[in-house]
């Protein structure tokens, strides 16, 4: 058996977004496949706005249906999905019509279960303007896919009031709910509003969550959507007044009805429960030790929860993102409770974002499991992306070794994508493995 890891590029020049493929050996460390990457027919998200929150803020915007050897993959910009076969030495190819049309605008985030594909599309492309800010824009997708891979268009939920989605989410215990959240902040944090406040001329900031049942038809058909409660949490990292409990990043449990939400601006894991089919039900939240919760992952048997913090804990003296891992077994599934820490260093030097922050110059988004649970694998981007950052370091995967207990408890490898083809002035996102 070989572990194949799958990364997007997101590589924003035209026609040249990317699909790498890597296997992975028994200490965790990565080498580029055999014929190295093949592009996946369209064109990334670039956001070159000084560290505006928003655009690359997403999760699972690659995923892979195990069962039918299918790899799923947006193309941001060009408003498209592709599908790709995966062949028994782990070599990518497309499906006859590849890639197909979101019907939507940035798609951003994919979820696969039997034979519907879920996508939400975030419209939050700063390349385009005068799309971003039509407040209907943005939507939740559902798509059947047939025996060929082809991806049949079936229902469209249109979000609406500006609103910009992060993430769709079936949930592991049934195929038939699934869940998504809104997450946007456009604020005029620097004073320079060409540079910030982009998605309109007054200041925005506002998430909410929503919930789905999808029939065996592949329907979609949304039951709720909420407002973040607000606790006590710590005021985060914004640096304004007045700022909302925003949820960014959500997971369900693998067994049980229990949906898991990043409270972004709290520092905080939000519990809900769903209830009466996928309404949910606020249990309660709990806190986390790193900076910018951003995304969540459990592992298959329900015992841990990992959650990928974007920025550094100063308080701490941090010097990059951390990854945490919370004990939910038994009780602890509702309340769950934090066990362990680990700092993953930043790859690129820290600058002055467009909030009159100072950041590192790389930070952790999106991660995955092998089929094994031996490594969690976890994607790091360039964020300064303007002109005046000449560095070409800050994009690449670390492989954290999984110790005895479920922990990500150490770091084995860092694999620098530059020296993979992906330019510097990609944001890589999207990773997803499979064993064959």
């Amino acid at each position: 058996m070989v572990l194949y890891l799958y990364i997007s590029s997101n590589d924003s020049s035209e026609d040249t977004n990317r699909i790498l493929r890597y296997s992975c050996d028994k200490n965790g460390i990565l080498s580029l496949s055999d014929g190295g990457s093949i592009r996946s027919g369209g064109e990334g998200i670039n956001n070159n706005t000084h560290g505006k929150l928003g655009p690359n803020d997403n999760d699972t915007p690659l995923v892979i249906d195990r069962a039918r050897k299918l790899l799923f993959s947006v193309n941001g910009h060009s408003d498209t999905i592709a599908v790709l076969k995966i062949d028994e030495d782990g070599a990518l190819s497309h499906v006859e019509g590849s890639p197909f049309h979101s019907h939507g605008v940035m798609p951003n985030s994919l979820s696969i279960a039997g034979d519907t594909l879920l996508a939400s599309n975030r419209n939050e492309d700063y390349h385009r303007p005068e799309l971003l800010r039509d407040e209907n824009g943005a939507s939740y997708v559902s798509f059947k896919v047939d025996k060929n891979g082809h991806l049949n268009h079936v229902e469209k939920i249109l979000i609406g009031g500006g609103h910009k989605p992060t993430q769709i989410h079936f949930a592991q215990s049934t195929g038939s709910i699934a869940f998504g959240n809104d997450f946007q902040v456009d604020a005029d944090f620097d004073g320079d509003g060409t540079r910030s406040l982009l998605a309109g001329a007054a200041t925005s900031v506002q998430g909410q969550l929503h919930s789905f049942v999808v029939s065996e038809k592949s329907e979609l058909t949304e039951i709720e959507r909420i407002a973040v409660p607000e606790t006590n949490g710590e005021y985060s990292y914004l640096g304004m007044d007045g700022v909302p409990s925003l949820p960014l990043g959500l997971w369900t449990h693998p067994t049980q009805n229990i949906l898991y939400v990043g409270f972004v601006t709290r520092n905080e894991v939000g519990v809900f429960e769903f209830v009466d089919g996928a309404k949910l039900k606020f249990v309660g939240s709990v806190k986390n030790s790193g900076q910018d919760i951003c995304w969540l992952l459990t592992n298959r048997a329900g015992t841990r929860l990992y959650t990928i913090n974007n920025l550094p804990r100063k308080e701490y003296g941090d010097s990059g993102s951390s990854v945490t891992t919370y004990d939910i077994t038994g009780d602890k599934a509702r309340l769950p409770v934090e066990i362990h820490r680990i700092v993953l260093p930043s790859e690129a030097a820290a600058f002055r974002n467009n909030r009159n922050l100072m950041q590192p110059g790389s930070t952790a988004f999106q991660c995955c499991l092998s089929p094994s649970e031996e490594f969690l694998f976890v994607i790091a981007q360039r964020i300064n992306q303007t002109e005046e950052n000449t560095s070409t370091s800050g994009n690449g995967v670390f492989t954290l070794l999984i110790d005895e207990n479920g922990v990500p408890s150490a770091i084995s490898d860092y694999r620098d994508l530059l020296s993979d083809g992906v330019a510097a002035r990609c944001r890589p996102q999207g990773l997803a493995c499979l064993e064959l």
